[in-house]
């Protein structure tokens, strides 16, 4: 029923671990981040519960939780999406703004969801329910997300919409990308399929093989097309005479020849017809696939298969 609802329908199994606390994580968001810091904070400020949070511009903090706080990083209050957020103290032009990381001391954790739970009217969510009136009675304080001997905010995104989601990919591919995987220092490990090397086929001035300021996976063939500015997961195949710009192809995707799609992620698996066109005139592409307010254009199979069906 809610982000705290998950949490108390687990209980049973968080306590069979006999943890002394408990970190809550949010599942779509990116950022590289060593809770080590976050508990030691915790445990130095003798807290019942901490908040990850992250400087955002007063501009952009309205689209998210905003954490009050006094000079030494106390929570005083919450605003939920607020129209006017409150800044941070001597701040004027910044807010900080949940990153729905919360670290529980265990016996306050149990405490405050067996009464979330019997509250009517609740909407048994963390940010909306249980922190708004948990200062009131409790020790929170907030943990800044960023660099610790600097103080420069690290990388964070919330990827909930398809806008967001699009962002964050090409986020990777800038030329020096604020989340790198590249960094030997901090890896990201992940589970990797075994697949053959990317391939680019055919060399002539009118169908060459090429990918520019891309990230393209293993298993990928590239055979006189050209691909710009975009992401191709594993497996994805673009034919000749097609044009890839600023877009996100997912896994075991086919692009047949004469496309030209700009500005849109294509579901993993879609095989888009030959001469086909996404992402020039978003009215026609709205009629055929879902377009988002910023003007993306997300394609499925079953969107393919209705425009088939009709003809199109």
């Amino acid at each position: 029923q809610g982000t705290a609802d998950s949490v108390y329908q687990n209980l049973g199994i968080i306590l069979g671990h006999q943890p002394s606390y408990v970190l809550i994580l949010a599942g779509d968001h990116i950022y590289k981040m060593d809770y080590g810091y976050m508990a030691a904070a915790h445990l130095e400020n003798e807290a019942d519960i901490t908040v990850g949070c992250v400087e955002m511009p007063l501009k952009e903090a309205g689209q998210f939780g905003v954490i009050n706080i006094n000079e030494n990083k106390q929570i005083t209050g919450f605003q939920e999406k607020p129209p006017n957020p409150q800044p941070i103290p001597g701040r004027p032009d910044v807010a900080l703004a949940s990153m729905g990381i919360y670290m529980f001391s265990t016996d306050v954790l149990v405490e405050i969801l067996e009464k979330d739970s019997r509250t009517p009217g609740s909407s048994h969510d963390f940010g909306k329910d249980i922190l708004p009136s948990a200062f009131l009675d409790r020790n929170l304080y907030a943990f800044p997300f960023g660099d610790l001997e600097t103080e420069d905010r690290g990388y964070w995104r919330d990827v909930g919409t398809v806008d967001a989601y699009w962002e964050a990919n090409q986020d990777l591919i800038a030329v020096t990308p604020q989340l790198n995987l590249y960094n030997q220092d901090w890896p990201i490990l992940t589970h990797q399929v075994q697949l053959p090397p990317a391939k680019f086929v055919f060399d002539s001035n009118k169908r060459r093989g090429m990918a520019v300021d891309s990230m393209v996976s293993a298993g990928c063939i590239i055979s006189g097309a050209k691909v710009r500015q975009s992401l191709l997961s594993n497996n994805v195949r673009i034919n000749s005479y097609s044009l890839i710009e600023n877009s996100i192809i997912l896994p075991g995707a086919t692009v047949e020849r004469n496309c030209h799609i700009k500005r849109a992620i294509i579901d993993s698996d879609c095989i888009i017809p030959e001469g086909t066109v996404i992402g020039e005139d978003l009215e026609a592409d709205k009629k055929r696939f879902y377009v988002t307010p910023a003007g993306i254009v997300l394609v499925c199979s079953d969107m393919l298969e209705n425009m088939k069906n009709h003809g199109d």
